[in-house]
């Protein structure tokens, strides 16, 4: 029987939030039909009992402690306090928000789909965006794990990490949250080359409402992996801890501890609110100044070819010597990292398991895959030839992919390269799909001679 939370949350005080479960837990109520649930992120729950560092490749044979059904239960229904359910978000208040998230917003965005004869009175906007428009890629949860998820390449973003790779907020080589003008930047442009389409076509109150619903969903599940880690390293020690003999992270059922287990919680779901909110004001994004003149003359153009393929940008190892992006291609991003069990390309299993990026193929169908993972795939630095660059193909673009690079991915920042020496490389990339791979630079050109005339 699944728990719904029925009390009114106002959002302005944590414990008030998180009163609200304990009313749940202690009524027991259900709904009168099948509302849409928040899926338990099982597959990081599993990456958190097998390694001990969840960004590096390396698994144990078997978990060290494994999280009892009662220990998830506590994690859903603390996060239920905090952030409320598909149908009902609540935002937790006294942890910095500050008003950067709007819960009128909110609730436009969550829900089941409306249509005109529907409205929010105030907004005068039909709800259930994040539904109509994301959740059949995305997913209601914003795993990334929709119904069409798996038939795409690459797949939609996961938002639990908290992690995106499009945006103009790094700078100094350390990766920030983007900002609600990256997300609208996203939201208008798509991303070429993917599945994710531009929605310029929405009004600007419908992509507030999305990017808000977005932020949010990220924030959850960033708070939802910081409570497993929580709830992982209470049981993993031994005896109990300040009388905590259930090792949960909130007990709802004991007035002697409940108000201390709640400031608990609260210290662990700042750190995950402060980055985004930041005051109130969002993340702000970096200032690039304009391109010196002359960024994209010849001269230019050959000062980015050698950086290409010189150790002080060190293009070439991934991209490889022509720019097809063949330099390197046993890579994997965060998303995959997390759930492989061994060093990319290691074999696992015998020859005859068969092995998916280096996980056994049985393993992946009878394990992983029951918990929503897809199937892991390599991540191929860019094609540059193309001339089809998914953070955009303005030239401030490909500078800020080169200078702050892609979270995420093995596409680092380069803090080394002086304004104009990224510029130059700017100007090669863009130069690429227009030279020619297959003959060397000097070789003449007979194009049009010999002809009879």
């Amino acid at each position: 029987m699944k728990l719904q939370n029925k009390t009114t949350i106002s959002g302005h005080q944590l414990s008030l939030a998180l009163a609200g479960v304990l009313v749940a837990c202690s009524l027991g109520l259900t709904g009168c039909s099948d509302p849409a649930a928040f899926q338990v992120n099982e597959a990081y729950i599993r990456a958190v009992e097998f390694k001990s560092d969840v960004t590096k490749p390396l698994m144990a044979e078997t978990p060290e402690t494994e999280l009892s059904d009662v220990q998830i239960k506590n994690v859903s229904e603390v996060l239920e306090g905090l952030y409320g359910t598909p149908d009902n978000p609540n935002l937790p208040g006294g942890v910095g928000l500050n008003g950067f998230l709007s819960l009128r917003k909110l609730k436009v965005a969550a829900g089941p789909v409306t249509y005109s004869g529907d409205k929010d009175s105030l907004t005068g906007l039909e709800s259930g965006l994040y539904r109509r428009h994301c959740a059949h890629c995305h997913g209601v949860t914003g795993d990334g794990h929709g119904p069409t998820a798996q038939f795409l390449n690459p797949y939609p973003r996961d938002y639990r990490m908290g992690q995106f790779k499009f945006k103009l907020t790094d700078a100094d080589g350390t990766f920030k949250k983007p900002s609600k003008a990256d997300f609208d930047h996203i939201l208008m442009e798509g991303i070429p080359g993917t599945a994710m389409p531009s929605f310029r076509v929405l009004s600007g109150p419908e992509r507030e409402a999305i990017i808000d619903y977005v932020i949010y969903l990220a924030m959850r599940g960033q708070t939802e992996r910081a409570l497993i880690q929580a709830a992982y390293d209470t049981a993993n020690v031994n005896g109990e801890i300040d009388g905590n003999s259930e090792k949960i992270l909130v007990r709802f059922n004991d007035d002697q501890y409940v108000s201390d287990d709640i400031e608990a919680i609260k210290e662990i779901v700042q750190p995950v609110i402060l980055p985004w909110a930041n005051g109130g004001n969002g993340t702000v994004q970096r200032t690039i100044e304009d391109a010196p003149a002359g960024w994209d003359s010849d001269e230019s153009v050959e000062q980015g070819r050698k950086l290409f393929f010189q150790s002080k940008a060190n293009c070439f190892s991934c991209h490889g010597q022509t720019g097809l992006g063949d330099g390197q291609t046993n890579l994997f991003d965060n998303w995959t990292l997390e759930h492989l069990g061994n060093e990319p390309g290691d074999a696992v299993g015998s020859a005859d398991d068969g092995e998916i990026a280096g996980i056994p193929e049985y393993f992946y169908h009878n394990e992983l895959a029951q918990m929503g993972v897809v199937k892991p795939r390599n991540i191929r630095p860019r094609n540059l030839r193309l001339g089809n660059y998914r953070g955009g193909r303005r030239p401030i673009d490909i500078y800020q992919r080169i200078t702050g690079g892609i979270e995420g991915t093995p596409m680092p920042g380069n803090t080394k390269l002086t304004q104009q020496e990224a510029w130059s490389l700017v100007a090669y990339v863009m130069s690429l799909p227009y030279e020619a791979t297959s003959r060397p630079k000097t070789a003449p050109s007979f194009q049009g001679v010999g002809t009879n005339k």
